[in-house]
């Protein structure tokens, strides 16, 4: 996954707000660029992925 903004693939999950709510029913997950810090939605799988192996590296 590449950042929308910047082009960096250096993306994370987004901490979770109350107004991505609607967003969440779609199924979408919040993620933020670690260069550009723009934020932007992503389809849940991806996200979920993302956050499994941000823990295998921890």
């Amino acid at each position: 996954m590449q950042c929308l903004e910047c082009g960096s693939v250096k993306i994370r999950p987004s901490r979770l707000r109350l107004s991505d709510m609607p967003r969440l029913m779609l199924l979408r997950m919040p993620v933020r660029c670690h260069t550009c810090l723009s934020r932007t939605y992503t389809p849940l799988v991806l996200a979920l992925r993302m956050r499994q192996a941000r823990r295998a590296h921890s």
